[in-house]
This record gives structure tokens, sequence and C-alpha cells, in this order.
């Protein structure tokens, strides 16, 4: 008797945390977050006031199992005043550590900066990994994707009911798709450049 109540509240112990953390095997949602991205060269405690160091953005992943796709959005300035905007594409793990209460994601992608045109003198351009700007007008945005800097990422996932909550590191590499087919080099995109920590509260869609 006893052997059967204790393998019963085993049972229970085992199935509980299981059911409150299970995770939808699909998940599609929207998240708002900031993005806390130091200058180079500046304390990372240091910098923490800086409201120039910090930057919001917008982002939509959907997840199947384990496999996930998530595009960010960040709208940046560039060095001449332009507004533009940061595209990240991004394809990644999403392991759960505990159910739904706590996933690890690994992954990387593509991040590509465009400035569109600010006044009839000035036109549409690319900013390149090696921090050139192209005409938009006279490459593709193939092109330019292929000469973008590549991003790899490494975090945290909640998720409490609809609530996400994600506390990502953001890393944009040296590398491009282009130099590592050329080089065929692949560990070359651990060549790092900077580092962003990023905090995301989403809203699950479905």
């Amino acid at each position: 008797m006893h052997k059967k109540i204790l393998a019963l509240l085993l049972l229970l112990a085992l199935l509980v945390p299981v059911s409150i953390g299970a995770r939808s095997l699909v998940n599609v949602s929207l998240g708002f977050g900031a993005a806390y991205y130091p200058e180079e060269g500046v304390d990372f405690s240091n910098g923490l006031e800086n409201p120039d160091n910090w930057l919001f953005h917008g982002e939509l992943s959907a997840r199947l199992a384990f496999l996930q796709a998530q595009a960010l959005v960040f709208p940046i300035q560039s060095d001449e005043g332009g507004q533009g905007i940061l595209l990240v594409g991004m394809g990644s793990l999403s392991l759960p550590i505990i159910g739904s209460l706590l996933s690890l994601e690994l992954g990387g992608g593509v991040g590509l900066t465009y400035v569109p045109t600010t006044s009839t003198d000035s036109r549409p351009y690319y900013i390149l990994a090696d921090h050139t700007e192209a005409d938009a007008s006279a490459m593709s945005f193939g092109d330019a994707l292929w000469r973008s800097p590549l991003y790899l990422q490494a975090g945290l996932a909640s998720e409490l009911g609809p609530i996400g909550i994600r506390l990502r590191y953001l890393m944009a590499s040296k590398a491009t798709l282009s130099s590592l087919v050329e080089t065929k080099e692949w560990w070359s995109m651990f060549n790092l450049e900077t580092g962003a920590v990023s905090l995301v509260l989403s809203l699950k869609m479905f």
C-alpha cells in the first residue's frame, strides 16, 4: 500500500510541473522591447543613464516546436542625422528547459540597415558591413543583404500564458554571407564587432 502511494506521489511530482510549464506547439507573437547598446570603450554600467545608448524596437516571432523565426525592426539614426531602420531576420532554436517557463534560444541571421530619402537632394541608401553607403537605386535588396553583417543571439525566454518575456544578447559580426562563401571559413562569424542586451515583452497572437 505504501509503495503504491509513494509511486502515485512520484508520478504527480513529475506530471504537475510538466503540465504547468507545458508550452504550445505553435506560437506567433508580437513584441516590443529596449536594447542597451553602449558605445565602444564605455563601461557597461556607466552608459546606462545615456539615452543615446538605448534603442527601442519591435519584433515578430513565430515558433513551431523547437524552430523559431524572428524579424526585428530597430529605428536608428545615421551619421548624417537621417532616420533609418535596421531590419534583422533570424532563425533560432528554442529549447525548453522548464516547459514554457524557461527556454534557451540560440540563433543567427542577417541585419540590413536602410536609410530612406529625407530630402529632395538625398537618395535612399544601405549601410553595409564595412560601414560604406550604397545607393539603393544602384544596388538590389538581395546584394545589400549579401553584404550586410551577420547577427548572433543567445537568450532566455519565458511564456506565461499569452505574455512572453525574452532576455537576449544580440551580437553583430564582422562577417557577411558574402565573406563566408568566399573564404569558406564559417567560424569567422564569431568575429564579433558589437553587442547589445535586449529585453522584450511580447503578446501571443495565436
